[in-house]
């Protein structure tokens, strides 16, 4: 018996949507961790830095957004406008707050921009709890 939720979407489908990418970014990581370790050693030290670059920068958004891609129609996009625009809004708020108190703390030159990024940051998470 398959039970559906409000929209008309079956539970086990809605699950399957919400677990498959994880159980593929795991498996990847498994994968990866096993290539890595010293009694496969199938990667050098410099390669590993290499394909961790790739990954993180190309991959696992890529994995992430063609899973998205699947679940969100125009139409439900239109649903969540206020998402998209209370993110901008707290980043840019939390950026210009953050360089508030980075101009009147002054930290050493090397953690100005990061003090900036990690205030927006932080107010940004703060604002969507």
């Amino acid at each position: 018996m398959e039970f559906l939720l409000q929209g008309g979407e079956s539970l086990i489908g809605t699950i399957r949507i919400a677990v498959l990418p994880i159980a593929k970014v795991f498996t990847i990581c498994f994968m990866g961790f096993r290539m890595a370790s010293k009694y496969v050693n199938i990667l050098p030290a410099n390669g590993r830095k290499l394909l961790d670059g790739l990954v993180f920068s190309l991959l696992l958004p890529c994995l992430m957004f063609s899973q998205l891609g699947q679940a969100i129609t125009f139409e439900k996009l239109l649903q969540w406008w206020f998402i998209p625009v209370n993110v901008v809004i707290a980043t840019i708020s939390g950026s210009i707050i953050g360089l508030i108190v980075a101009t009147i703390v002054r930290p050493p030159y090397p953690y100005f921009k990061f003090t900036i990024i990690q205030i927006g940051i932080d107010l940004w998470a703060r604002n969507c709890d």
